[in-house]
């Protein structure tokens, strides 16, 4: 048997089985979609988080909604000098149960003081990119703006500044440490090379304060590793 005769073969097989030819054709047509749709997600990952320095607004990290949409302008704490990050650095805020939208309203208020850090104003000069709370992830600037965050020049010209909350409640707290982990995960792989450090790590601070000291069994090093899996 011929070529030409095969092909007649092929073709009249499809033309008296046509409800067969169409379930094929649309079966091959969802494959390619799905295969489509996969491989968006896994080549460009960092698309449904950041762009142009700035975590998009909306989306879910861990299990807190990003808010993006009300970046804070140059002021009093916030300089508005651009930097090349190299660290991502994790503080804790040392307030007790204040969440992260009121942290967002003080270093607001804070930053359109312009007697901040003077002993005029009530508010102390400081300033940190991000705040991670429990069930909320603000961003106060975008991610390659200086913070007045780690205590010296370099750390503030090198570091993204992470303020985690705290809770006298244990699931909440694990909770906002649980979200700050995701989100370091993903600051790392949007710009390649940045490590993780801690406030202490430049002053003698002590700060992430209960992870240093292992509240609730949730210590440094527990943190550490997750952040690294």
């Amino acid at each position: 048997m011929n070529k030409i005769n095969l092909k007649s073969i092929d073709i009249n097989f499809f033309k008296e089985n046509k409800q067969i030819t169409i379930y094929s054709l649309m079966i091959l047509l969802l494959i390619c979609l799905l295969i489509n749709k996969l491989n968006y997600v896994y080549s460009s990952p960092m698309q449904s988080y950041i762009k142009d320095d700035v975590l998009i607004n909306g989306s879910r990290i861990g299990r807190a909604e990003v808010i993006s949409d009300k970046l804070l302008d140059k002021g009093s704490c916030i300089p508005g000098t651009k930097i090349k990050p190299k660290d991502i650095v994790m503080h804790q805020t040392g307030c007790i149960d204040v969440d992260a939208d009121k942290m967002y309203e003080s270093l607001k208020n804070a930053n359109e003081d312009p007697y901040a850090g003077t002993a005029y104003s009530k508010y102390r000069n400081a300033s940190w990119t991000i705040t991670v709370g429990y069930d909320k992830i603000i961003q106060n600037m975008p991610l390659n703006w200086e913070a007045y965050a780690q205590g010296t020049y370099e750390g503030n010209e090198t570091g993204i500044s992470i303020e985690i909350c705290m809770y006298t409640d244990g699931a909440k707290q694990r909770q906002a440490y649980l979200n700050a982990i995701e989100l370091f995960k993903i600051l790392r792989k949007y710009q390649g090379g940045l490590e993780l450090k801690k406030h202490e790590d430049y002053t003698d601070k002590e700060c992430p304060q209960w992870l240093l000291e292992g509240k609730y069994g949730l210590d440094w090093d527990w943190f550490e590793q997750k952040c690294l899996e």
